[in-house]
């Protein structure tokens, strides 16, 4: 994952910002981990890592939803 979609991923599990994909299985996993970071504010890399390899399978995914995130 590119630094700078890095930096808009934490944010957004930090709920900082806001996104709604049309994937369900995306809006499951973002929020899925950002309850994970509400918890436990010290687990972002394993949660960046958990998204990053979930997008590693879903390259469409990762190709339209991660280029609007990275616009936030």
């Amino acid at each position: 994952m590119e630094a700078y979609a890095q930096e808009k991923v934490e944010k957004l599990l930090r709920g900082e910002v806001k996104y709604t994909s049309s994937n369900l299985a995306l809006n499951m996993m973002i929020s899925k981990l950002q309850k994970r970071v509400a918890a436990d504010s010290g687990c972002m890399e394993s949660c960046i890592k958990e998204m990053d390899e979930f997008l590693s399978k879903y390259p469409i995914v990762a190709k339209v939803d991660l280029a609007n995130i990275a616009m936030l």
